[in-house]
């Protein structure tokens, strides 16, 4: 794998959350199983990301998305303290490359969420990560943390 960056990979683990390293970067092939209530806000969220992207790639506007809407109050403070939310995350923004990305399932519990994702990194690789969800403001479920998976696929794991 080269040193190609992921878009959700920058973001947040600019604010100390590794949420994937090297590699990917959703795009606007994000796709859902089909998720009905609270398991569809949170995978509306996890979608929306990628609308954050093409919306930076298109008027620079995407950074402000992710800031103001996406991303859990408590990391927004940490990249606050690295440099400032917009501008970090227009950077990770810019520096990522895009792959296919499809929520797998939700899980829910209180005010947090596990979203798991398969994300198609390149050719036949995948990676399986888990993105941590926390509800604000009542029914709005912020991105926070991600747990990364093992890449896998090709001629075998790597």
């Amino acid at each position: 794998m080269t040193a190609r960056r992921s878009r959700l990979a920058l973001l947040l683990a600019a604010g100390t959350i590794a949420l994937g390293a090297v590699g990917c970067a959703p795009t606007n092939t994000t796709k859902s199983k089909d998720f009905s209530g609270v398991k569809a806000q949170v995978a509306n969220t996890v979608k929306a990301l990628d609308d954050a992207y093409d919306d930076e790639q298109k008027d620079n506007n995407g950074a402000r998305t992710v800031c103001r809407q996406l991303l859990s109050k408590r990391l927004v403070a940490q990249l606050d303290a690295r440099g400032g939310c917009e501008k970090v995350t227009r950077k990770a923004l810019d520096d990522a490359d895009p792959i296919d990305m499809s929520v797998q399932d939700v899980t829910i519990e209180g005010d947090k969420a596990l979203a798991k994702v398969e994300l198609k990194v390149t050719g036949s690789h995948k990676r399986n990560d888990t993105l941590t969800l926390v509800r604000e403001g009542g029914n709005t479920w912020k991105l926070d943390s991600t747990t990364r998976g093992a890449v896998e696929g090709g001629a075998g794991k790597k």
